[in-house]
């Protein structure tokens, strides 16, 4: 099983989601489970809110490929990857957090996703769909690692639901 987070902060943000969703369906694997949606403040640094959710899928591809996969949607879907520093707003975020059990550790992709335990921005949405699911080096269920979090951001539930 493959965990996608989802975020978005510019334009349309629901409706760029939900085409998100819709391509990884049709170029990437099967959608077994959507999250809520939640509005969540920036996170390390000063911008709009952002539209947070995640996907369980089912893929026959590697976690490169489907990397790969992900980036082309997000640059069909606006997004403009600047090689400067540090966090911007962006009209849409893929990130692998967790594919299967793997670890991976290189320079374009790291596995589980780094520092995802330190933000309830991701494990709110993710606890959802897959709250027992082990974090393969922390060796702690999602749920466990949300209510440790020291995040205290505020999520808001959005009032739309993402179909697939």
């Amino acid at each position: 099983m493959v965990y996608i987070g989802l975020g978005s902060n510019i334009g349309n943000r629901f409706a760029l989601l939900q085409e998100a969703v819709d391509c990884i369906d049709s170029s990437i694997g099967t959608i077994l489970s959507v999250s809520k949606v939640y509005e969540t403040p920036a996170w390390g640094f000063e911008s709009e809110a952002f539209l947070n959710a995640c996907i369980k899928i089912e893929t026959k591809y590697t976690a490169f490929e489907v990397l790969e996969a992900l980036l082309s949607i997000e640059n069909k879907l606006g997004r403009d990857r600047n090689p400067r520093e540090g966090y911007q707003a962006r009209p849409i975020d893929l990130d692998i957090l967790l594919f299967k059990n793997d670890v991976i550790s290189q320079k374009h992709l790291q596995l589980p996703h780094p520092r995802m335990e330190l933000r309830q921005f991701v494990l709110t949405p993710l606890a959802d769909i897959a709250a027992s699911i082990v974090h393969p080096q922390l060796q702690k269920s999602i749920e466990e690692l949300q209510q440790i979090c020291e995040d205290d951001s505020v999520l808001s539930i959005w009032n739309e639901q993402l179909k697939f």
